[in-house]
């Protein structure tokens, strides 16, 4: 029955690759600009990177552009010409299209040779020996319907906090860990030029085996927030790509 061979071949796929990113070098939370252009550098350099995605489209928030105005706004195009995205330039800025570049980006990221499971809901996180070495998963229609359902786990070398705004991983060790250095998860007023250098210089480990980049960094440093500029978001993810290269 043909309705069957579609199904064991989904099944089977997903299956494989599921079983083969149970282990990983880095496991990437969140797939916006920060954690795909972390996944693509890392990928591209031949580490073993698997992203977990909550939603059913990655992507982030780089499709809405502004007030859902699908364009974004750069200082510069360096990183969006690396990775082969289109843009323009006006009055100083750098200007791509939300739609071509969350497009792009993700194909690239994929070819490099990331995996990415959407649908998929980062509950908890792994701690021995007070290092965080993994993620604890679950499906997201699971979550949200409320049910009682066990998940499983995934391990890593390293995991990366780019869940956004909520910086999520980081919340779960605020929470419960007292002796944390992190004891307020939010951003400032609006203030870009600070934000864009802050989110870059910030980015980084913030507890063993833990590292922050994108939105999350301003979550847990308190930073300003940025609004739609999306440098900054690419170079904190090539920033925390590079950093966990050097330790790997």
């Amino acid at each position: 029955m043909k309705e069957i061979q579609i199904s064991r071949a989904i099944i089977e796929q997903y299956t494989t690759k599921l079983l083969d990113r149970l282990e990983n070098d880095v496991v990437i939370a969140g797939s916006g600009p920060a954690g795909l252009a972390a996944a693509y550098y890392l990928a591209k350099g031949g580490v073993k990177t698997t992203v977990i995605e909550r939603k059913l489209a990655i992507g982030g928030g780089i499709w809405g552009g502004a007030a859902g105005f699908n364009e974004i706004v750069l200082e510069d195009s360096e990183i969006l010409d690396e990775i082969g995205i289109p843009s323009k330039k006006k009055n100083g800025l750098t200007i791509a299209d939300s739609v071509e570049f969350a497009t792009t980006l993700c194909s690239k990221t994929i070819a490099a040779g990331a995996v990415v499971f959407n649908l998929t809901d980062i509950e908890d996180i792994i701690v021995k020996k007070n290092a965080v070495c993994g993620v604890v998963v679950n499906g997201t229609g699971i979550k949200l319907a409320r049910l009682h359902v066990d998940p499983f786990c995934i391990s890593a070398k390293f995991v990366v906090d780019s869940t956004g705004h909520p910086a999520e991983l980081v919340a779960m060790l605020k929470n419960r860990d007292e002796k944390f250095h992190v004891k307020k998860i939010g951003e400032g007023f609006m203030d870009v030029e600070t934000s864009e250098a802050g989110v870059v210089e910030r980015t980084g480990e913030i507890f063993k085996g833990l590292y922050v980049a994108g939105m999350s960094v301003c979550s847990a440093y308190n930073l300003p927030r940025m609004g739609p500029i999306f440098g900054g978001m690419l170079k904190s993810g090539k920033k925390v790509a590079e950093l966990i290269n050097a330790k790997l």
